[in-house]
């Protein structure tokens, strides 16, 4: 009998995820790859996943699209005949205020298909049609002022990932991607697809048409998963098609209802192209890579994305010299830690289906994070060659891969950046009803300090029950010179209905983990966590919704044993009827120990110490249906070896449905024992909205702490869908700056499909 060499690793592993044991015994990252086999295999033989119950017998619901008997105009007219043809959706029901009730105002739904589309026509009651919210025109808005209904599509019927597709009266679009039952929630994917809405006498009626080929699925499957949602706003109220218990919601995709009929939906092949032309003149733009600055006319030309399709639910993406300029800047922040801070990423091309390499703990400790691809550190772009995506599904595997080459400027061996190649791999495996385990790989290749960077992880998520799940990960990294104490691990159950929630976390960094193609907050740590949440709904009070009660525990411990950082927290939070929020926060205790002097702002430095503060806030946001939402948050206190106040105001101003003002400024007044200082941040934006094809904005920063002032001007022509014409104005001017920078930027982007 041949011994069995991958016992040793087998144990390793077994001993490294019993909690509270570190995993930190891996030496390398090539031990760490042995294991990736050994724990995606024991999924090889889980089999498929158990076929979803029949809506019947789960007791859940189920409609049908039928095929269209003619041609659908997205008009907002509903005068085809064909809109005779399909059944009714109309049983609603409530999942606030009163859960399970029957929806106040009726909705009626019908879902037709043809050859190219799936259609939705929605025709909302309302007994008080003059109270209705129907302000926004901007594309991807959030809605947060308006009615909306929304089309949630579980394609794959996998109850874990699907599509979703909003609307508000006016027919103004939002869409998103749901990964993981809402774990992650792409706001920021753009699909191409069509609406018209109409505002009536007794509501509004919204025609909608979603092509195909904007869609992943597998061919021939009997039924989507499905569910829709409607929300009066000047009501605060939800309604739901299904899941309308308050523990689920949309985003529960496994309590979707089923629309059947899709077998005979077939997709041709997808075939789709954006090209991208562009022309401007700056002036005083820093040369990334040189020394000096930039000025002059320039113009480029480019694909901004072409898509293909391998199989239906399979489809691979590139781009060719992407251009980016049309996207919107980054919100600043005044940052008084001594972390770094975490930008969301923007770009259309990372965008997509961008859920699947989600991997480590979001914000915090990322293994990767897109926005290390062809940006530096403070947000300046690099030039990107290409880049090739593949992403879709295959079984009951999720998979994913990326290749992106970044372009080599100035000379490497002096300030220049050298050419790199980003190479990402992901898979996923569906295994049980609604859990998964997957791997994860990626690399750089080329750098100005290091000449490669890799990093592999295995995670898994466990939905024991609707309520608790267990989340978990171990991944490391490898750098030239950084040969051990390089993993991360992190086990993280939670337990969650609308009454309670429980959460822990155990997280273990090692001092040498270097995710350069992610993100980390702090290395060498272990992380400690808890929180308890008690959330009634109390009866004796009419104009309160729901309460909450919570308590949080966090530390932050050297991996030698001395402490860092421990948080404790309680918090007291009252959601109102009219949607209005107030939090008070009467304690947050707050010890830091500092190991290194910390610069918290020029000239002013704290010496190392342990140093412990309570600072308590107050916060409150006003009722969201108005035309004028008030946004105030306080805080005081005690602030290392002196004390710190802070203020934040903001107001949101919706005069009608062209104009939309947003207004928020945030004062810091801090006194130390080493001197006194104060920031302000004040930032405005108002967009004025001629249809929901022409938007324009305006976006003002003010930064006192940075000593710098942007303005970014953007008109948007939407002259057919997915096709824009763009003009864009940038401008930073201050002291904090060597000198004031000036772009001016014109793009016309044309989307081609077959």
């Amino acid at each position: 009998m041949q011994p069995d060499s991958g016992a040793p690793a087998r144990r390793e592993l077994v001993e490294c995820l019993a909690f509270p044991c570190s995993p930190m015994r891996f030496s390398s990252v090539n031990q760490l790859m042995l294991v990736l086999a050994f724990l995606l295999a024991p999924s090889l033989a889980l089999g498929q996943e158990a076929a979803p119950a029949p809506a019947a017998e789960a007791g859940l619901r189920r409609t049908h699209a039928v095929r269209a008997a003619g041609a659908v105009k997205i008009d907002g007219q509903l005068d085809e005949p064909a809109w005779d043809a399909p059944p009714v959706i109309s049983d609603f029901r409530q999942q606030e205020p009163v859960e399970g009730a029957p929806a106040s105002e009726r909705t009626e739904v019908r879902v037709l298909f043809d050859d190219r589309n799936l259609y939705f026509a929605i025709r909302a009651f309302d007994s008080e049609p003059s109270r209705m919210n129907a302000r926004e025109l901007n594309r991807d808005a959030t809605f947060a002022n308006d009615d909306k209904f929304e089309i949630l599509l579980d394609t794959y019927h996998d109850r874990r990932n699907a599509y979703r597709f909003a609307v508000n009266p006016l027919g103004t679009q939002q869409d998103a991607l749901i990964t993981d039952e809402g774990r992650d929630v792409n706001l920021s994917w753009d699909a191409p697809w069509l609406s018209a809405g109409r505002l009536v006498s007794d509501g509004y009626i919204v025609e909608i048409a979603i092509p195909f080929t904007t869609l992943r699925y597998r061919e021939g499957a009997n039924v989507w998963g499905f569910n829709l949602a409607r929300i009066i706003r000047r009501k605060n109220e939800e309604v739901l098609w299904s899941s309308w218990q308050r523990q689920f919601g949309l985003e529960r995709v496994s309590q979707a209802g089923e629309l059947a009929g899709v077998e005979e939906i077939r997709r041709r092949r997808l075939l789709e192209f954006r090209p991208y032309i562009t022309f401007g003149w700056r002036q005083g733009v820093p040369l990334i890579g040189q020394p000096g600055f930039d000025a002059g006319m320039r113009g480029t030309a480019g694909l901004e994305v072409a898509r293909v399709g391998l199989t239906p639910s399979l489809t691979a993406e590139f781009t060719l010299n992407p251009d980016f300029g049309q996207v919107e800047v980054d919100q600043q922040v005044i940052n008084l830690s001594r972390f770094s801070v975490f930008f969301p990423e923007k770009r259309d091309f990372f965008l997509e289906n961008a859920g699947i390499f989600l991997f480590g703990r979001e914000q915090i400790n990322q293994l990767f994070f897109t926005r290390r691809i062809g940006l530096t550190d403070d947000g300046q772009p690099l030039p990107i060659d290409y880049g090739i995506r593949v992403t879709g599904k295959a079984g009951a595997y999720n998979l994913g891969f990326l290749q992106v080459q970044t372009r080599e400027l100035g000379d490497p061996s002096v300030l220049g950046i050298p050419r790199q190649h980003f190479t990402v791999a992901r898979v996923k495996r569906d295994i049980f009803r609604r859990s998964y385990i997957g791997a994860i790989f990626l690399s750089r290749q080329g750098g100005a300090t290091t000449a490669y960077n890799r990093g592999a992880g295995i995670d898994a998520e466990f939905n024991v029950t609707d309520h608790f799940r267990v989340l978990t990960y171990l991944m490391g990294t490898a750098t030239p010179g950084l040969e051990s104490d390089n993993l991360s691990f992190r086990i993280h159950p939670r337990y969650e209905s609308d009454r309670w929630r429980f959460i822990g976390v155990y997280e273990d960094i090692g001092e040498n983990f270097n995710p350069e193609v992610g993100f980390v907050e702090r290395r060498g740590v272990r992380q400690y966590f808890g929180q308890a949440a008690w959330k009634p709904r109390p009866r004796f009070l009419p104009f309160v919704r729901q309460m909450e009660f919570e308590v949080q525990y966090e530390q932050y411990d050297k991996r030698a044993g001395e402490l860092e950082t421990r948080q404790v927290e309680l918090t007291w939070a009252t959601r109102f009827r009219n949607s209005a929020v107030l939090e008070f926060r009467p304690l947050e205790d707050f010890t830091d120990v500092l190991v290194q002097p910390f610069e918290i702002r020029p000239g002013i430095i704290i010496p190392p110490g342990s140093y412990r503060f309570n600072r308590p806030r107050i916060e409150l946001t006003t009722d969201t249906s108005r035309r004028l939402v008030a946004r105030f948050r306080q805080k005081w206190g005690d602030f290392y070896s002196g004390t710190r106040l802070e203020t934040s105001l903001g107001f949101t101003i919706r005069p009608n449905r062209h104009l939309h003002l947003e207004l928020d400024d945030s004062y810091n007044r801090v006194h130390l024992l080493q001197g006194n200082f104060s920031t302000n941040l004040f930032s405005a934006r108002a967009s004025y909205n001629f249809s929901r094809r022409l938007l324009t904005t305006a976006f003002v920063q003010l930064n006192s702490a940075a000593r710098l002032s942007s303005l970014n001007l953007r008109l948007r022509y939407i002259f057919r869908p997915h096709s824009d014409f763009y003009i864009i104005y940038n401008q930073d001017t201050g002291r904090g700056l060597e000198r004031p920078s000036y772009q001016f930027q014109v793009k016309l982007a044309y989307y081609f499909s077959r």
